[in-house]
C-alpha cells in the first residue's frame, strides 16, 4: 500500500471513453459522448480540470468508437500541467479497455467514467482508502429515485407523497481507486460489473460515500439536466485547490 504522504499527483486517471453512447444519439452519431457539450465545454474537459484541480495530471483515456475525434480534443486542449495519453482498444469491453491502459502501471490508479462527472474529494477517497487497507474502493452515491413515490397505507389509503426521494441505497458513479495488485484480478472478456462482484464476494472492495454533486450524461434528458446544473458543478470545481 502506499504510504500515507503520498500526493494525489501520484494517481494516474484511466479515463472510458470508448463507447458508443447509443441512448444519446443523435449528438453520438457525430461525436464520441465525451464530447457531448455541457454549457459549451465537452463533458471531458470539465473532468480532466477537476482532476486536474483536485491535484491528479496523468490521464489516459480508453478511447475506441471516433478515437481520432477524442485525440484531436486532446491535442488541441492540451493543459500544460497534463500528462495525458490515448489507448484505443476498438470495440473490447471495459474491462480489456482497463488492461490495456494499465500496461507499465507501477502505481494507483483511478478508472472513471467519461459520461460521469461529481466533485468526489479526491484527498478523503484517498484516505478512506488507505485506512482500510483496500486493494479496490469505488465511489458510491445515493440513489434518487426519478418518480414520485406514493405512499399508501394497508388499507390502500394514500398516505403521502415523495416527489423524487433519496432511496435507501447506493449506486456505483466510478471513480474507482485500485492498487496495481487490482488488475491481477481482472479477466480478459469480462465485464466490469463481474468484475467488481468478484471483488465483493472475496472481500477486497471497500466503498467510498460520495456525498456531494453527481451529473452523468446517458440520454439528452440526463444531458439537459446536466447541463442546467453546471453553474453550480463549476461553483464547486472552482473551490477546489490549484
Amino acid at each position: 500500500m502506499q504510504s500515507t504522504t503520498d500526493p494525489a499527483s501520484d494517481l494516474t486517471a484511466i479515463v472510458l471513453c470508448g463507447g458508443k453512447g447509443e441512448r444519446l444519439k443523435p449528438f453520438t452519431d457525430a461525436i464520441p459522448k465525451p464530447l457531448v457539450l455541457l454549457n459549451n465545454r465537452p463533458l471531458l474537459e470539465h473532468l480532466l480540470h477537476y482532476l486536474s484541480a483536485s491535484g491528479v495530471h496523468r490521464f489516459i483515456l480508453c478511447v475506441g468508437y471516433k478515437a481520432e475525434l477524442i485525440e484531436q480534443f486532446v491535442r488541441e486542449k492540451r493543459d500544460p500541467r497534463w500528462d495525458i495519453r490515448c489507448v484505443n482498444s476498438g470495440d473490447a469491453g471495459m474491462i480489456d479497455r482497463i488492461l490495456d491502459a494499465s500496461e507499465g502501471l507501477a502505481g494507483p490508479a483511478l478508472i472513471c467514467y467519461g459520461d460521469t462527472l461529481a466533485n468526489v474529494d479526491i484527498d478523503d477517497l484517498r484516505a478512506t482508502h488507505r485506512n482500510n487497507n483496500a486493494l479496490a474502493t469505488v465511489t458510491v452515491y445515493r440513489l434518487h429515485s426519478p418518480f414520485g413515490i406514493v405512499e399508501i397505507d394497508d388499507a390502500a389509503r394514500v398516505s403521502a407523497f415523495a416527489e423524487k426521494p433519496v432511496l435507501p441505497h447506493w449506486i456505483n458513479i466510478g471513480f474507482l481507486l485500485c492498487e496495481p495488485g487490482a488488475f491481477a484480478h481482472m479477466r480478459r472478456g469480462s465485464d466490469l460489473p463481474e468484475y467488481l462482484s468478484m471483488l465483493a464476494r472475496e472481500k477486497l472492495l471497500f466503498a467510498y460515500r460520495h456525498q456531494g454533486r453527481h451529473l452523468t450524461v446517458n440520454t439528452e434528458k440526463d444531458r439537459q439536466a446536466a447541463e442546467a446544473a453546471m453553474v453550480e458543478f463549476v461553483t464547486l470545481m472552482d473551490d477546489v485547490k490549484l
